[in-house]
């Protein structure tokens, strides 16, 4: 009987080390097998993001915000299929986040630049262009991930709070 009891032991266990060593892992050429691999839960926290800790036993807002300090917000990651955590950051002019951050005494510098629609007014392709790889680098440089700027828009109605941050051509109204 305890030999039974271990071979069942020893396929369940050899069974549970298959299963979770034939999780894919993310890479550029199989995104849907990776989205399929995912659990419901787990695409949920995408959609939230890594600030919000929703899921657990204490559900409130914090929880990532170590990773770049002063960041809109991060993803978590999925380390089972290779997703690593991102990092937003608000950006309609330029990289904005923290300029301390605990465990040292460096300052953290992001330009900012002007609006978008103040460099959209000036018609100057070749600067708006050298704005946003300069915006992308130090985007790179304090390990974010994604920008969340700049924007672009028409003016339809005068009462948009972010009219002043947009690309945009002006429309009467």
């Amino acid at each position: 009987m305890n030999t039974k009891r271990i071979l069942t032991t020893a396929i369940a266990a050899t069974t549970c080390v298959m299963t979770m060593n034939a999780q894919p892992k993310l890479s550029p050429t199989n995104i849907d097998e990776v989205l399929k691999a995912m659990t419901l839960e787990e695409k949920a926290k995408l959609l939230v993001g890594g600030a919000n800790n929703f899921f657990g036993d204490q559900a409130a807002v914090g929880g990532e915000a170590d990773l770049v300090a002063g960041a809109a917000g991060t993803s978590p990651a999925i380390p089972r299929l290779g997703i690593p955590a991102t990092v937003l950051t608000d950006g309609p002019a330029g990289v904005r986040i923290d300029p301390t951050r605990k465990g040292t005494s460096q300052t953290y510098y992001a330009t900012g630049f002007p609006i978008g629609t103040c460099l959209a007014s000036t018609w100057n392709t070749e600067l708006v262009g050298k704005v946003g790889e300069a915006i992308g680098n130090e985007t790179k440089e304090y390990r974010c991930d994604v920008i969340l700027g700049p924007g672009m828009n028409l003016h339809r109605n005068p009462l948009c709070g972010r009219n002043f941050e947009y690309y945009t051509l002006k429309t009467r109204c």
